[in-house]
């Protein structure tokens, strides 16, 4: 075997070049490597956040769940206290204000469950109300919206309650005034400034309107509660309403808004049925008839 081994001067001065040369070809090597590995790293960050910004964009747009019988983001009653049945508005369409198929005077109610003066509202003319859509003499459009989310201790009750009523025009909407007015009743609507209703009473409540022999609706409906399905409809109509700027109630007759002349409080929106019944009688309508 010949010896390799450099013995002159020029030798290991030409061993010692070539040792340098192959030294720093592998340095170039493992350095291009190393930028590979780090170009790669920053590739699959990228993917990773471009990702990330794709599932946060969908979510944040994606479309909000529109409730049935609500294009007007209100529920209609008519003659025999009958809902008006209309498929779901497209997400991110305006509301469509309610007409009278039958010319009837038109009652528009904008609504928080949190809200004192709505609750007397409803306690004081609730059913002269209903008596007088019973007899088909007016109709009547009931807005749950959010004003007073403030005055339940983080638990957004107003919200909540919204929801849940537009639960229950979804998916049974008869039993809406009822699940309504049962909310205003004085032994279970909440003070402000108090954590409201749970999720649980909620669903409670909407079961006792619905009545258990239609347990299939009594499902759909607390399903729909505890996802909390229209609770960004229930932001959304609220923005929409004419209630964002006037607060609760806020209540309009054929488009004009009315605002209770009452003297006192303890007489506050007693004059309501009056101001309907001129404008029944002017049309040639008792509203006694129906009583």
């Amino acid at each position: 075997m010949t010896d390799k081994t450099p013995t002159t001067k020029n030798e290991r001065r030409q061993a010692a070049r070539e040792k340098a040369k192959a030294l720093r070809e592998e340095q170039h090597r493992r350095e291009k490597r190393k930028r590979l590995i780090i170009q790669s790293s920053v590739v699959v960050g990228v993917i990773a956040v471009v990702a990330a910004v794709a599932l946060l964009v969908t979510t944040l747009t994606k479309p909000a769940a529109m409730p049935a019988n609500m294009q007007s983001d209100g529920i209609a009653f008519t003659t025999g206290l009958t809902p008006v049945l209309t498929d779901a508005r497209e997400s991110g369409s305006d509301p469509v204000a309610y007409e009278s198929a039958d010319d009837h005077i038109v009652v528009d109610v904008y609504l928080d469950f949190m809200c004192p003066y709505c609750q007397q509202f409803e306690l004081t003319n609730g059913q002269y109300i209903t008596t007088q859509v019973s007899a088909g003499n007016i109709d009547v459009v009931y807005h749950p919206v959010e004003i007073l989310d403030r005055l339940s201790q983080g638990t957004n009750y107003s919200t909540r309650a919204a929801a849940a009523a537009a639960s229950v025009a979804n998916y049974a909407p008869d039993s809406f005034i009822t699940f309504q007015s049962r909310l205003f009743d004085t032994d279970v609507k909440p003070e402000e400034n108090t954590a409201g209703l749970t999720e649980d009473e909620l669903v409670q409540y909407a079961r006792e309107a619905i009545g258990d022999d239609n347990a299939d609706l009594q499902q759909k409906v607390e399903d729909s509660i505890r996802s909390g399905e229209f609770k960004s409809w229930v932001a959304a109509a609220t923005k929409a309403s004419p209630a964002a700027e006037n607060g609760t109630p806020y209540v309009t007759v054929n488009g004009e808004a009315w605002n209770s002349t009452a003297q006192s409080s303890d007489t506050l929106y007693s004059d309501f049925p009056d101001y309907v019944n001129d404008l029944l009688e002017a049309k040639g309508i008792d509203p006694n008839a129906g009583e």
